[in-house]
Parts: C-alpha cells; sequence; structure tokens
C-alpha cells in the first residue's frame, strides 16, 4: 500500500501545526471503542495501531480541538489504557506521573517523586522524564531520568514498589538519562539498567523481585525490543556501541554486531520483520545497517546485508510496512524517506519535516515534527 508514496496512491490527508502541550481529538464516546496504547509503541511496540475511520471527516484545517492543557517538561510519551492517558513530566527535582481522563484531560491522580539528577548527568536538553510508561491491567510501571522505577495502582497512582537502579542493582544512568521504556515478556518485565553487575534484569511486576539477569554490559537510550529468531524468542538492546541479542527466558548473551557512532549512544529502536531482517540505525556516521539472523541448536548467526552512512535516524522512530522503513532521515536536515530494507536504496524522499515521529494507523502513515507540525499520508 504505502511501498511509494510517489505513486498515483499517495495522498496528504492534513497538515497544520500543534501550539499546545498536549490534545484530544477525538470525541468521549469515541475512547470506548478506540484500541489501547499500553506502552512505547502502542499495542505491538511497532508503532502500529488499526484506529478505522481516523481521519474520514477531518476538516483541511485539521481536527477539531477537543481540550487542551499544559504539563511540566519531558519526553515522556502518552499510554493510553480505556479512559485513562498516563505520561510523566519534570517539576524542579521531582519526577511527577500523572493519570488524565482522555475525555476531558482532568487529572485522575499524580505521584511525584524527588529524583535529582547524578553526578555526571548533563540538563543540557532538559532532565526528562524519557521514558514512557508501561501500563498493565492493575498497575503502571514508569522509569524516571536518573534510574528510579516506580509500579503504581492504576486506579489510585499509590505506590506497590520501587527501584532505584543505581542504588539497588549498581545501575550506571547515561549521560542524558534512563530514556530506555520497559518492556513485558510472558510475565516478566524487560528493564535495561547498565553496569559492571548486570546490564538487563527480568523483574516480577508484582513486587519487582529479580527474576533473571543478563551479563553486565552498558546500555544506552533506545528500548529494548522482542524479537522470534527460528523459533527463539529473543531481546535486542543497544549499548553505547554494539546491539546486543539476549534469550527472552534467562538473559543468556547470544550475539552482537558492532553499531557505533561518534558520540557513543544509540537512541532508535531497531525494527524487526518476519523476513529475519533487523533494521539498525544509528545518527551522523554510524548511519544504518540491515541485519539478517538465523537461529540453529540455540545459536545465532548474524549476516549484515547492507549498510550506508547516508542513512542517518537520530532519536525519533521508524516504522516498516512490507519491504520499506518509513523515517525522518538526516542530520542537520532531515527528509520524510522511504527506504527500502532489502537493499538500502532510498525510493523517495520528501522535505517539510524536521526530525520527525510517525505512527501507522488506519493505513496512513501520520508524522509529527519537533516543530509540532504534524501531517498524514495515505
Amino acid at each position: 500500500m504505502l511501498n511509494d508514496f510517489r505513486s498515483s496512491t499517495r495522498g496528504r490527508f492534513v497538515s497544520w501545526s500543534i501550539a499546545c502541550t498536549f490534545l484530544a481529538i477525538a470525541t468521549p464516546s469515541s475512547f470506548a471503542g478506540s484500541p489501547d496504547w499500553p506502552q512505547w509503541g502502542g499495542p505491538s511496540r511497532d508503532f502500529k495501531v488499526s484506529a478505522p475511520k481516523l481521519a474520514d471527516s477531518w476538516p483541511e484545517a485539521g481536527p477539531p480541538v477537543k481540550w487542551r492543557r499544559p504539563l511540566g517538561e519531558g519526553y515522556s510519551a502518552i499510554a493510553a489504557k480505556g479512559n485513562g492517558l498516563y505520561t510523566m513530566y519534570r517539576k524542579d527535582d521531582k519526577d511527577v506521573v500523572i493519570a488524565l481522563n482522555a475525555a476531558t484531560g482532568k487529572t485522575l491522580w499524580e505521584h511525584a517523586y524527588l529524583a535529582p539528577p547524578h553526578e555526571g548527568n548533563t540538563d543540557r536538553f532538559g532532565t526528562g522524564p524519557n521514558a514512557t510508561p508501561l501500563v498493565l491491567d492493575d498497575r503502571v510501571i514508569t522509569l524516571g531520568f536518573t534510574g528510579i522505577m516506580q509500579c503504581l495502582d492504576l486506579k489510585s497512582g499509590k505506590p506497590i514498589w520501587s527501584h532505584d537502579f543505581v542504588k539497588d542493582f549498581g545501575g550506571v544512568i547515561p549521560k542524558f538519562g534512563n530514556a530506555s521504556s520497559p518492556l513485558m515478556y510472558k510475565g516478566r518485565l524487560i528493564a535495561l539498567v547498565g553496569g559492571e553487575k548486570h546490564g538487563v534484569l527480568a523483574l516480577d511486576p508484582k513486587d519487582g523481585s529479580i527474576v533473571w539477569q543478563s551479563g553486565p554490559y552498558d546500555v544506552s537510550y533506545a528500548s529494548p525490543i522482542l524479537i522470534n529468531v527460528d523459533g527463539q524468542d529473543q531481546i535486542v538492546f543497544f549499548s553505547s556501541s554494539d546491539v546486543i541479542g539476549i534469550d527472552a527466558t534467562n538473559g543468556r548473551f547470544l550475539w552482537s554486531h558492532p553499531c557505533t557512532n561518534q558520540y557513543k549512544n544509540n537512541a532508535t529502536d531497531p525494527i524487526w520483520g518476519d523476513d529475519n531482517l533487523l533494521w539498525v540505525a544509528t545518527q551522523l556516521d554510524g548511519g544504518t545497517r540491515v541485519l539478517h539472523l538465523s537461529q540453529k541448536n540455540g545459536k545465532t548467526t548474524v549476516e549484515k546485508v547492507w549498510e550506508s552512512n547516508k542513512i542517518k535516524v537520530f532519536h525519533w522512530n521508524a516504522i516498516r510496512i512490507k519491504d520499506h522503513v518509513y523515517a525522518s532521515i538526516g542530520s542537520k536536515v532531515t527528509f520524510i524517506s522511504a527506504v527500502n530494507i532489502k537493499t538500502g536504496k532510498v525510493a523517495w524522499r520528501e522535505r517539510g519535516f524536521h526530525k520527525a515521529n510517525c505512527i501507522y494507523a488506519d493505513g496512513k502513515l501520520i508524522f509529527v515534527d519537533e516543530n509540532g507540525v504534524l501531517e498524514g499520508f495515505a
């Protein structure tokens, strides 16, 4: 459907600037039938959601604003479950977790805790929070800039348990703070901790106890993903210089592949496909590579299919649809582009958006850039 936006099927359905901190564009009655977005990347962590009839009746000037309200500073995205919205923001030296009514924007509850930055952290781009909440059936899991993980009651916001990654696990906080959103796998909470003791932990979400721990790794800013390589479930994540795969059931090391750039940070999630191709992108001189993974008798083989230092993705996401990956590609100047994942060839690119995140919904790609401009393609 979206293999080439320059084909006759290409159509821009909305473009306008958003000046408010947060807005809702749906009517109250529409939330009941809406799919949940319970974590970073949505239901399947791939930034895709069905959302039928998303924009069938939007006026050319954009959808009407149902409500708006200010929030504090931070990069935490919004998770949604039922009629609740969940996110985080910064207020002085505190991280604040907030639940809002999706229909009205009113606060349902807030939970704040002291979280001053650690020595060595920088506030060049603020002090977060950077990670997105993970919403479970009866609780919400959050991770702040300074490595404090909170488990809160979904209805009341009251604390159930918490961990300080530095004090409890010997974790090391990246320079720009924790940014990796937690992941659930078969009832286990997967968290990137980093440090000389263990890079990845699997926790029991009921009480925060450790189920398994990986070997020591430093960790970067991208969030982990779950992939299945020829029947074996693996967790893939970034260190400062490599992309790494571990066994999802016990944390055992399986493979790694170099992914370096001059700043030694990796901030955009890998993308996995049913054809066993793994898209691995980073910034500046690091560029992008696609790896083919195969597995037999517990051993994973990694083969590089192609690599290009001209295809650069910094701290925003990308989406794969069929054989193409769509993203804002570039550095000081970016273009919305379509890249063939099998060959690395750029099918097309278009100016007008800078450093844009995207989702795929109702057969449409929707981009929002750092200037608050929202635009969609069908």
